[in-house]
C-alpha cells in the first residue's frame, strides 16, 4: 500500500510535467522545455552502485526515466566517483556540467555544498539541488527526508525478532553520537514490540568492529543508520540477523561464482530512501520557471518506507504487527516529534 501511494503520486506529478512540455519559461534568456532542459548530476560512486547516496540519486533518476514523459537519456548527464573530500575533482566535475549547459544540477552529496557555494553566484541561472542542504534564499536548494518513522517500524521488527528468539539485546550501530535520533526512534519502535529488550548503541565508523562486538555482547539483531557490507556478513557468520541500512541490497547479494545469496539468511528488512518524487518536482519547477518548494519528504509521502519483509527471516505475526502500527500512523495515533528511548544503553 504504502509503495502504491508513492508510485501514485509521482505518476501525477509526471503528468503535471507533461502539461509544461510545450510551455516556455518567461523572464529568463533561454526558453526551457522538456525538450532542451539539461540536468546535470553527481555523485561519489559509479553509476551503477545501488547503495548509498549514489544508489538513492541513481535510482530516482532511473525512476524518471521510466515515467516517460518526454525527458529522456540524453537530457542527464552524470559525472560520477567524484570525492566529495577532493576540491579539485569536484570543481572540474561542476565544470564540466557548467560547460554542458545545464539548467539543473543535481549534487547527490551534501559535501559537494562548500565548492558549489563558491560558483553559485556566478552561475545564478542555474539551480544546484543539495542532498541534506538548506536553501540559500538564491539558486542553491536542499532535499532531505526524515527517517525517523521508517526506522522505528524497523525496530518493531527488530523487537519482535528478538522476542521470538527469547533474547533481551539488540544492537545498533550509528555514524556519530550527535545524531541519535534514528537510533533513538529504532529503539522506541524495539520497545513498542519487545518490551524486555534493552538497544546496544555503539558510535562508531568502523562497522566490522562494532557489529562484532553486539556479537560477543549477546545481541540477536543489528541495526545500523549507515551501510557497510560489513554489519551484514558479521551477523551471518554469527547465525543472527541485521535490519540496517542496505539490508534490501544484501539481501539480494551473491557470490559471482555460484550464484549464491550471501546474506539473505540474515536480512530482516531495511529503511530505504526515495527521491523520484522530488527529482519530478525539481524538474518540473525548472521547466515552468517557477520557485521549488522547500524539500523535507518522510514516510507519510513515501520518500522513506520500509522495504518488503523477509518472510523467511522475520518472527511470525510481524508482518500483521507493522500494518497495524501503519495505520496508526496514518491516523495520527502513531507520533515521534519528541523521539526519546529508555531502552538504550550505550556501549563502548
Amino acid at each position: 500500500m504504502k509503495q502504491f501511494k508513492r508510485v501514485i503520486a509521482i505518476v501525477i506529478a509526471a503528468i503535471m510535467l507533461m502539461c509544461f512540455a510545450s510551455c516556455s519559461m518567461t523572464g529568463g534568456e533561454i526558453d526551457i522545455t522538456n525538450d532542451n532542459i539539461k540536468i546535470g548530476v553527481i555523485i561519489s560512486d559509479a553509476k551503477d552502485v545501488t547503495t548509498g547516496n549514489t544508489g538513492y540519486a541513481m535510482s530516482a533518476v532511473n525512476e524518471v526515466l521510466g515515467l516517460g514523459y518526454g525527458i529522456g537519456e540524453e537530457r542527464f548527464t552524470t559525472v560520477e566517483s567524484v570525492n566529495p573530500d577532493d576540491a579539485a575533482a569536484v570543481d572540474e566535475a561542476l565544470t564540466t556540467l557548467i560547460n554542458k549547459e545545464c539548467n539543473l544540477i543535481i549534487a547527490a552529496e551534501n559535501g559537494y555544498l562548500d565548492d558549489i557555494k563558491k560558483i553559485s553566484g556566478d552561475n545564478e541561472k542555474i539551480k544546484f539541488f543539495v542532498c541534506d542542504a538548506d536553501n540559500d534564499g538564491n539558486n542553491i536548494y536542499g532535499y532531505k527526508a526524515e527517517m525517523k518513522e521508517t526506522m522505528y517500524f524497523v525496530g518493531m521488527v527488530a523487537g519482535m525478532k528478538a522476542q521470538e528468539l527469547e533474547a533481551q539485546k539488540v544492537g545498533f550501530i550509528a555514524a556519530s553520537e550527535k545524531k541519535n535520533t534514528l537510533a533513538n526512534a529504532f529503539a522506541m519502535g524495539v520497545a513498542a514490540t519487545n518490551g524486555n529488550a534493552t538497544v546496544e548503541v555503539i558510535y562508531s565508523a568502523d562497522a566490522a568492529t562494532a557489529a562484532n562486538k553486539l556479537i560477543k555482547d549477546g545481541c540477536v539483531v543489528i541495526a545500523s543508520d549507515y551501510e557497510d557490507e560489513a554489519i551484514a556478513k558479521a551477523a551471518t557468520d554469527a547465525k543472527i540477523f541485521f535490519c540496517g541500512f542496505g539490508s534490501e541490497t544484501y539481501l539480494n547479494a551473491t557470490d559471482e561464482e555460484t550464484g549464491e545469496k550471501l546474506y539473505a539468511s540474515a536480512a530482516l528488512c531495511a529503511p530505504l530512501y526515495n527521491y523520484t518524487q522530488f527529482y519530478v518536482d525539481a524538474i518540473k519547477a525548472v521547466v515552468d520557471n517557477e520557485e521549488p518548494d522547500p524539500f523535507v519528504g518522510g514516510y507519510a509521502t513515501g520518500e522513506t518506507f520500509l522495504s518488503d519483509l523477509n518472510e523467511e527471516t522475520v518472527a511470525e505475526g510481524t508482518q500483521e504487527a507493522y500494518d497495524l502500527a501503519v495505520k496508526a500512523f496514518e491516523k495520527g495515533e502513531l507520533k515521534l516529534d519528541a523521539v526519546s528511548a529508555t531502552n538504550v544503553t550505550v556501549v563502548k
